[in-house]
């Protein structure tokens, strides 16, 4: 998509940004809401995430155009979600009249904005027909049982930038769990959240974890950030643990699966054992028997002129080999005496 705004109806950047602010305004106030189900807060969050990536990838190809970036973050109010809705409803059909007025040409990357805009506005239907009855006017609720993220909103260590309130409560779980724990640890001159050795080894690559902590309040999770966590993992010759209270990507959740990323958010931590990493997810539709592949199958093979070669095969911790179907790993050599650890020499 071209940067040039000439082609755009005039004002476009400046109402678009209007329009993110309103979603994240409702996506922030609809986190904390504890009147929502279960399935609910699961629309919600899902609806909101596909309403604002596609905006704000739009925005950042025309950032700078016609507002500065500091205006595109302005305060915005409603009261009650019916106004919010009804904003943003407002905005939508005013971008898509506007290129509706322009005679948008289809085969234009302008026509390409106008079919995102209009699938937002599917997307905010969908999330109005998940909320018939949410109303911020009579719900008491938020006050009598805050939701984790308000109760956890102001703690010392999570203000802006910051962040390490989140890697402390993942320090404190990798002890409870049997691991010695490190914060802000350095890899060649990179910043290492957490690094973890577990006390009485287990013959396992989990022996070693490297973890990222991800504390943000509006951005995502994207799939540079799991390529870099793996990258660092390998060099440490360790597992990757992704800890978030954030969104993640759809192609970096796929990412994370077939690296065999163990996920963690604030419910997590409060588990009697280190989680294993998310290796089948469940299929969307009913009485569907294709056949069901899992995360290593999906990750695919080394390039052919390596797969034959001796050590060349995937596993974070040289001494290991993956098998079977989920994220089991072997030693690869089995007569080493019991004092011995499979990577010792690798």
């Amino acid at each position: 998509m071209t940067n040039d705004p000439s082609s755009l109806p005039p004002g476009f950047t400046d109402e678009l940004s209007q329009l993110i602010a309103l979603i994240e305004s409702l996506r922030t106030t609809l986190a904390t809401e504890e009147t929502l189900t279960t399935e609910q807060q699961v629309t919600a969050r899902r609806r909101l995430f596909l309403m604002l990536y596609p905006l704000k990838t739009i925005r950042r190809q025309f950032a700078g155009s016609e507002s500065s970036t500091s205006q595109f973050d302005r305060e915005v109010t409603w009261n009650g979600y019916e106004e919010a809705f009804s904003h943003i409803e407002q905005r939508l059909e005013r971008l898509l009249r506007e290129f509706a007025l322009e005679q948008v040409d289809a085969s234009s990357e302008e026509y390409q904005i106008a079919q995102t805009l209009g699938a937002v506005q599917e997307h905010l239907v969908i999330l109005q027909d998940a909320l018939p009855e949410v109303s911020t006017e009579s719900s008491t609720l938020p006050e009598e049982l805050p939701s984790r993220q308000s109760l956890y909103a102001g703690v010392a260590g999570r203000k802006f930038g910051d962040g390490r309130w989140l890697e402390y409560q993942l320090h404190r779980a990798l002890r409870r769990w049997g691991y010695q724990a490190a914060t802000r640890q350095k890899l060649f001159n990179l910043e290492v959240d957490v690094v973890a050795t577990r006390e009485s080894k287990q013959h396992k690559p989990s022996d070693w974890l490297v973890a990222q902590c991800k504390d943000w309040t509006s951005d995502t999770i994207t799939p540079a950030k799991i390529f870099r966590l793996c990258t660092v993992a390998f060099a440490c010759r360790a597992m990757p643990v992704l800890c978030h209270t954030t969104d993640i990507t759809a192609r970096a959740e796929e990412l994370a699966r077939h690296f065999e990323v163990r996920v963690l958010d604030l419910r997590d931590l409060e588990r009697g054992a280190l989680p294993a990493p998310h290796v089948y997810k469940p299929s969307a539709e009913l009485n569907e028997w294709p056949p069901q592949y899992n995360a290593r199958d999906d990750r695919g093979t080394l390039p052919v002129m390596f797969y034959g070669e001796p050590g060349k095969r995937f596993s974070y911790v040289p001494g290991f080999t993956p098998v079977g179907m989920d994220y089991d790993y072997e030693p690869i050599d089995t007569d080493q005496d019991d004092d011995t650890h499979p990577a010792a020499g690798h």
